[in-house]
C-alpha cells in the first residue's frame, strides 16, 4: 500500500515524531511508542544531524518497528531511501522564500537524482500560535490560534496549487495545540491528508483534536520528556472514534 493511502484511511491514525538529535537513546523512545499502538514514526525536525546519520537512525529504527517511518526533514541534507516516505515541506507562511521553495528546488533535484524510490507526499506546513522552534527557524509569521479563517485560507490555497497534504503545526513545546476549531475549519475545505502537531501533552487535548477528523495527530516533545504518556494519547485518539 502506497504511504498516502495508509495516511488516508481508516481512522484518524498516531505518528511520533522522533528528532534524532534531541533524542539520544531514540530506539528506546520508538519501543514506548510502539508499545503504545502509535502508527507511524516522523524523522528529523532539527537542522543538526546529516545524510549518514540519518540513514543510520532510520534503518535502526525499521530494525524494530513495523509501521511507516517517514522523513520529517529540517533540511534538503536530512534525505535517505531507507525510509518509507518523505513529507516534502513548503512552509507557507515563511517570510523567507527560503524555505517556501528553495530549500525544496535542491530537495526536488537530490530526491530525483539519488532516492527516486522515496514517495513524496507534497506538505503544505502552516505554523500557529507560537510557532516554538519550526516558526523560528523558518522565519515565519504563524497564524493566531483565534484566526482560524487565516488557516482556511491557507488550506484552500494548498489545495488549489496541488499539495497532498496539509500540516497544521504548533510547534514543538508549544504553550497548546492547535484549536479544535481551526482543526474543524480546515477539514472542511481540505479533502486530502491532513496532519495536526505541536503542544500536544494529554489524552484530552489528543481526544478534542481527533474529534476533528484530521489523518494523522503528531506528538514529539512529549514522546521526548514523557514517553510513558504516549498509551494514553494514543488511546485518546482511537477512544474518540
Amino acid at each position: 500500500m502506497k504511504l498516502v493511502d495508509y495516511l488516508l484511511e481508516g481512522s484518524v491514525k498516531h505518528f511520533t515524531l522522533i528528532d534524532p538529535d534531541k533524542s539520544v537513546d531514540y530506539l528506546k523512545i520508538v519501543r514506548y511508542a510502539l508499545d503504545a499502538g502509535t502508527d507511524g514514526i516522523l524523522v528529523g525536525g532539527s537542522l543538526g544531524i546529516r545524510e549518514t546519520q540519518m540513514t543510520q537512525v532510520v534503518k535502526d529504527i525499521k530494525s524494530v518497528a513495523h509501521v511507516p517511518v517517514v522523513l520529517f526533514p529540517g533540511s534538503p541534507s536530512q534525505l535517505t531511501e531507507e525510509a518509507d516516505g518523505v513529507l516534502f515541506l513548503s512552509v507557507l507562511n515563511s517570510l523567507d522564500p527560503y524555505f517556501i521553495i528553495g530549500a525544496q528546488v535542491q530537495g526536488a533535484v537530490l530526491i530525483a537524482k539519488h532516492f527516486p524510490r522515496l514517495e513524496v507526499i507534497s506538505t503544505a506546513y502552516v505554523i500557529v500560535g507560537d510557532g516554538g522552534a519550526a516558526g523560528f527557524v523558518s522565519m515565519s509569521k504563524p497564524i493566531p490560534y483565534a484566526r482560524w479563517d487565516l488557516a482556511v485560507a491557507y488550506a484552500l490555497a494548498a489545495y488549489y496549487i496541488g499539495f497532498g497534504a496539509v500540516y497544521l503545526e504548533a510547534g514543538s513545546g508549544a504553550p497548546q495545540p492547535v484549536p479544535p476549531e481551526m482543526v474543524r475549519a480546515v477539514r472542511k475545505v481540505f479533502p486530502r491528508v491532513l496532519i495536526v502537531g505541536g503542544g500536544i501533552r494529554s489524552g484530552e487535548a489528543a481526544r478534542q483534536l481527533a474529534r476533528e477528523r484530521p489523518n494523522v495527530i503528531v506528538t514529539g516533545t512529549l514522546a521526548e520528556e514523557q514517553p510513558e504518556k504516549l498509551a494514553e494519547v494514543v488511546r485518546a485518539i482511537k477512544s474518540s472514534l
